[in-house]
């Protein structure tokens, strides 16, 4: 069976956040060195500081907004500004892996953690973007370090990743045994609610597939997935009378999308 890897990236981006650097290419040229400057009063480094701030915040907005390249800019804006911010790697990276540029997110938060080696976030974080980069052993080890930090607020997310690393890795025991943490954690993920019952629909386990569908629907309302999950296992069944009204809300609640066009064709091939 093929299991649909998402990760989840632990970014607080309602906190207090500061910016980044960008990462060059081989083949770009390198900026002009900056013009040589008399050192900053206090006041000047207060400004730049506060400015920096401000830049954050703004880029914190961006990037909740899917509007990564504008806060990336911020980022590089910010960090210019202020450097030396560990946070501000951290968050360059978290708009790296949005946009894909795996390469980019590992450098960034590995500049993150030279600044702060007991950064767990972006541990956490780097551990993503070398599972994207399909460097399974090197994320199963950030990972590993993230679950080994007691005070991480975000370990439910971190068991999730290292349950994605196993299941990448075909080590289905492991990666059942830390998703289903993810389940059953004080603020489950809801993505490991889809990946456990994939595991069990590929046993023939449908009937603890249901129950976590069900469960994932009751608990995010908002989350369509488990919806679509459900009635595509209803409709393999054969049990149509169930499983439409489920695709049919489906198509409802997200018209335009992939999952709505994958439940009319359940619906088409089933009519």
């Amino acid at each position: 069976m093929t299991f649909t890897t998402r990760f989840l990236a632990a970014a607080a981006l309602a906190g207090l956040l500061t910016a980044c650097s960008s990462t060059r290419t081989a083949t770009e040229q390198p900026e002009a060195p900056p013009p040589v400057r008399p050192p900053a009063s206090e006041d000047e480094n207060t400004s730049a500081t506060l400015q920096s701030l401000s830049m954050m915040r703004e880029g914190a907005v961006l990037l909740d907004q899917g509007r990564y390249e504008e806060a990336l800019k911020q980022f590089q804006t910010a960090n210019r500004l202020a450097p030396g911010n560990p946070t501000a790697y951290n968050m360059m990276g978290m708009c790296y892996l949005r946009m894909e540029q795996f390469d980019r997110a590992l450098g960034a938060f590995s500049d993150a953690l030279k600044l702060a080696p007991s950064y767990t976030d972006a541990r956490n974080n780097r551990g993503v973007a070398y599972l994207s980069l399909e460097q399974f052993r090197m994320a199963e080890v950030d990972f590993l370090a993230v679950l080994s930090d007691p005070t991480y607020p975000h370990r439910w997310q971190a068991y999730y990743n290292l349950g994605m690393t196993y299941l990448q890795l075909g080590e289905m025991a492991a990666a059942e045994e830390n998703i289903r943490r993810a389940v059953t954690a004080p603020a489950p993920v809801f993505e490991a609610y889809l990946r456990l019952g994939e595991i069990h629909e590929s046993r023939g386990e449908d009937v603890v597939a249901i129950d976590l569908y069900e469960e994932a629907s009751l608990k995010f309302p908002q989350r369509i997935e488990a919806t679509l999950a459900l009635g595509k296992l209803y409709a393999r069944q054969g049990r149509m009378d169930e499983a439409e009204p489920l695709l049919e809300r489906v198509i409802a609640s997200q018209p335009r999308s992939d999952m709505a066009r994958e439940a009319a064709r359940i619906l088409e091939s089933n009519g």
